[in-house]
């Protein structure tokens, strides 16, 4: 596990150790100057016992003796700033400024977010804020990290701790509603069809375009321990898109709750989901669905997390009765952390919607990779891409041939991680999609650009 003592080259000289263990022995409890021998003696220290040791002055107590060294003496050597930065978080943190010392840790992971000694730290300080969903995001990464799974489960422990105290978490989002059409963004005015004997012309309002308007919306989870080993899990969210054209405002509500079955290395979850889409008519695409839902997790290892869900959907359609019917949706994922600034993912899909009108039923396989990366200079970087292979059921009677569709999806999210405002990170999102289609009216690409506010910093 890279920490930052590891960035410390490991004390080779036992005269070094000697010395370390000799000085804190000698030094008075709040002592604020060190006797003349003392100070002799830490001339003396190579680099990595004075950083040794003042790692432990902060946090034994005596951390005005720590400013007074580390001021008096500055650090030297690559690795300075980084190691003078947490020393001065540790300092502040021990003055009891908090958020000085949250300040200091992650201007020192902006640096090089390998640090996890440093983490850790963030990690605790955060918790003592309350800021309890950016604790829970350093405190995820550093149990990928752990060097047992017992370490792991440990961290996986206490971040149930901190779920226990704050039971209820809301998030918010304003951002740019992407341009977009009926045909989510196709620029095709005709489209062929073997059937009327020639190429139709797609009208003038089903190739008006909106325009960029606004997306906002909000989620709300709640969380609660049912004894030792159930936990019940709740979320809604909701999201309006709106466009100076009303004929494209869209409006989408989402719940879910689940009771899950926790044991050492994961959890199995039974529950229940459903979801609302409403618009102005125009387009008939209204619609109720629910259904159950079953969710799993289990970490194979300190490292590598899998996760499976699998959702059966009744589908009612307000104004288009043949779009009624059943969805069935399954998901796999494997997770896998190189470090704790750095994962991968790998995921998998089927879906299989069945409606009145097997015109539009379809069977979807999917494959998907992500990634994400903390990169110096407070950046963070994540990046996904998707691949999903459309098939319907049966003869599209106006094109002529079976409709099949390959669907490309590209995601870049890049976050400034010390940016800190108000507890949140600012975080822009670029996704692109390039839908193929073997009847034209559904060949597309299209282009989101996402602005919002995180607390996963």
């Amino acid at each position: 596990m890279h920490t930052l003592i590891s960035r410390f080259p490991k004390l080779a000289k036992r005269v070094g150790l000697c010395a370390l263990s000799c000085f804190l022995l000698c030094v008075p409890a709040l002592a604020a100057q060190p006797t003349v021998q003392q100070t002799s003696e830490y001339e003396a220290a190579d680099e990595t016992s004075r950083v040794k040791l003042l790692i432990t002055l902060s946090k034994s107590g005596q951390h005005g003796l720590a400013a007074d060294l580390l001021q008096r003496y500055p650090l030297q050597g690559r690795h300075a700033a980084d190691r003078t930065l947490y020393i001065e978080g540790l300092v502040l943190k021990a003055e009891g400024d908090l958020t000085g010392a949250a300040k200091k840790f992650r201007a020192a992971l902006a640096h090089d977010p390998k640090l996890t000694l440093v983490r850790a730290d963030l990690a605790q300080t955060l918790v003592e804020l309350q800021q309890d969903d950016s604790a829970t995001h350093h405190l995820e990464l550093l149990a990928a990290d752990a060097p047992t799974e017992q370490d792991a489960a440990g961290i996986r422990s206490f971040i149930d701790r901190i779920d226990e105290r704050s039971p209820l978490k809301f998030s918010a989002f304003l951002s740019l509603a992407p341009s977009t059409n009926v045909n989510n963004g196709s620029g095709h005015t005709t489209v062929y069809s073997p059937v009327f004997g020639g190429d139709l012309t797609i009208d003038e309002d089903s190739r008006k375009k909106s325009g960029i308007g606004a997306a906002v919306g909000g989620s709300v989870g709640f969380t609660k321990r049912l004894g030792n080993d159930f936990l019940f899990v709740a979320a809604g969210s909701a999201e309006a898109r709106i466009y100076d054209d009303s004929t494209f405002n869209s409006y989408t509500l989402s719940q879910s709750a689940e009771i899950r079955y926790m044991f050492e290395r994961g959890y199995l979850g039974l529950g229940a989901v459903a979801s609302q889409a409403l618009d102005n008519g125009e387009f008939d695409l209204s619609y109720i669905s629910h259904g159950p839902r079953l969710s799993s997790r289990f970490n194979l290892t300190a490292r590598d997390r899998l996760t499976a869900s699998t959702t059966f959907e009744w589908r009612d359609y307000a104004s288009n009765a043949v779009s009624n019917g059943t969805a069935w949706i399954s998901d796999v994922a494997w997770t896998h952390a190189l470090d704790s600034s750095f994962n991968v993912t790998i995921s998998a899909g089927f879906d299989d919607v069945e409606a009145q009108s097997a015109m539009i039923s379809y069977e979807t396989r999917s494959a998907g990779f992500s990634t994400y990366k903390e990169l110096p200079w407070g950046f963070t970087i994540n990046a996904a891409g998707e691949v999903r292979f459309t098939e319907f059921d049966a003869l599209n009677v106006v094109a002529g041939v079976v409709r099949e569709d390959t669907r490309l999806i590209g995601g870049l999210t890049l976050t400034k991680r010390d940016l800190n405002i108000l507890g949140f990170a600012p975080a822009v999102n670029y996704t692109y999609v390039n839908n193929g289609s073997n009847i034209s009216l559904y060949d597309y690409d299209s282009h989101s650009v996402d602005f919002r506010l995180t607390k996963d910093f």
